[in-house]
């Protein structure tokens, strides 16, 4: 029997009369130690539309760190990502990227 794979996500798109731009948030993928390796790269992969040398990135770094930024959205699309991967039974969030704290942002 196959592995049960989501339907390939597609995003929500800003319509082209908006203008004001939205919230930004950047979508978690944390590790939960049940699911197999390659199956979070194939989701991410097919989710995301990520490349499968990206894909394998982010899932060794949740892995080893317990977590990685998948990337940054304006919060809908975010929120339509973050559905996405938990629909396929992965832990994920979504953040505002103001939240989010990088190695430059720290006190030297």
């Amino acid at each position: 029997m196959a592995d049960a794979m989501p339907p390939r996500a597609r995003a929500p798109t800003m319509d082209a009369t908006s203008s004001a731009r939205g919230e930004l948030c950047s979508v978690l993928l944390m590790d939960d130690g049940f699911n197999m390796r390659e199956y979070v790269a194939r989701v991410l992969m097919m989710v995301c539309e990520l490349s499968e040398s990206e894909a394998d990135r982010l899932m060794m770094q949740a892995h080893w760190e317990y977590s990685s930024v998948v990337g940054t959205w304006e919060r809908p699309v975010a929120q339509h990502i973050c559905d996405g991967l938990k629909q396929a039974g992965l832990h994920a969030a979504i953040q505002p990227e103001s939240a989010i704290q990088t190695d430059s942002d720290e006190p030297s």
